[in-house]
């Protein structure tokens, strides 16, 4: 009998070509034995490499070919997502490997905007892995390895072998300001299973996180040439937001004007009620979702963390003090 309350958590593995994806999967895989998988493997081109690659155990390997899971191919993954969903007992986690070349943002959209997979699939972790000796390459040359990193939970740095110290830890100081919000991790054979079994990134873990890290951050910037002019601001709030009128300029914001955001997220204090609730962004779209509760000794007030590039503290202050209650 199909159990109608299982929650099945999903993992996002994303990084550039040759980052060391399949690698980190099948380890996962080969580690925990003791449990079942439904692994979706995505890859760009007529015919699959790397599911040849892959370990298999007792898991559903779903191969998509002929195009990019997160562009072309978005409504197909509602419907493999469908199909696992009738399928939610034989499995106890998702694990989707993007393609190299992907933009995570358009391929988490479901787990993030759409109510029933949010609650069937909660996204547990979105992992990036880099390629140490090649990411400052891939950062000059494309804009999907920042995507990549900015819209990622965890920052697992690969092949550290092949660089010395000093350049690891100029790498992460890097990665740090592209992405403050993330765990940044340098990658061993110990350390793939205890990333997998980390506590998972759901809405309230993410804001407590955010919470954390945003007291540490304001108008942060990586000066590096090829990422010049990414900032990272944390904005602050006393006063309860309107909701109706967050949706609207946001929507308006994210539909004419974000070009160049890549991730915002915020807990937010709103008027008329007792409950925290948790923003982000993802693309477009925008999700905002009750966590719980104020707590008698929380503070309340809004704190929004913003990556992008060509975005400007003053406008974005702007932007959000229009939508306090008081002056609406």
């Amino acid at each position: 009998m199909t159990d109608i309350n299982k929650i099945t958590p999903a993992t996002v593995i994303t990084g550039f070509l040759g980052a060391g994806k399949t690698t980190y999967l099948n380890s996962v895989l080969k580690h925990y034995t003791h449990k079942k998988f439904a692994v979706i493997e995505n890859e760009f081109g007529e015919k699959s490499i790397d599911s040849d690659l892959i370990i298999r155990g007792e898991e559903d390997v779903i191969e998509i070919n002929n195009g990019c899971l997160c562009c072309s191919l978005n409504v197909g993954l509602y419907d493999i997502l469908s199909e696992l969903y009738t399928k939610r007992d034989d499995f106890d986690e998702l694990i989707i490997e993007a393609t190299g070349v992907a933009d995570p943002r358009g391929l988490c959209a479901p787990f993030i905007n759409n109510p029933p997979i949010k609650k069937q699939f909660p996204l547990k972790n979105v992992l990036c892995l880099i390629d140490a000796s090649l990411i400052e390459k891939q950062l000059l040359e494309t804009e999907e390895a920042i995507h990549q990193i900015t819209f990622s939970d965890i920052l697992l740095i690969n092949k550290t072998d092949l660089v010395d110290a000093s350049y690891l830890n100029f790498l992460k100081q890097q990665l740090a300001k592209l992405n403050p919000l993330a765990d940044i991790v340098v990658n061993d054979s110990a350390l793939v299973q205890d990333i997998h079994q980390a506590t998972p990134r759901f809405a309230d873990q993410q804001s407590t996180i955010l919470e954390q890290k945003s007291k540490r951050l304001d108008a942060v910037t990586v000066d590096h040439k090829h990422t010049k002019g990414i900032k990272s601001y944390s904005i602050t709030f006393n006063q309860p937001f309107d909701l109706n009128s967050l949706r609207l300029r946001m929507h308006v914001f994210l539909q004419f004007q974000s070009k160049g955001l890549y991730r915002m997220k915020g807990i937010l204090w709103l008027e008329g009620s007792d409950d925290k609730y948790f923003l982000q962004s993802v693309g477009s779209q925008l999700s905002i979702e009750r966590l719980r509760e104020w707590k008698d000794e929380e503070v309340r007030k809004s704190t929004i963390v913003i990556i992008g590039i060509g975005l400007e503290r003053s406008s974005l202050e702007k932007m959000f003090n229009q939508c306090i209650a008081s002056r609406v």
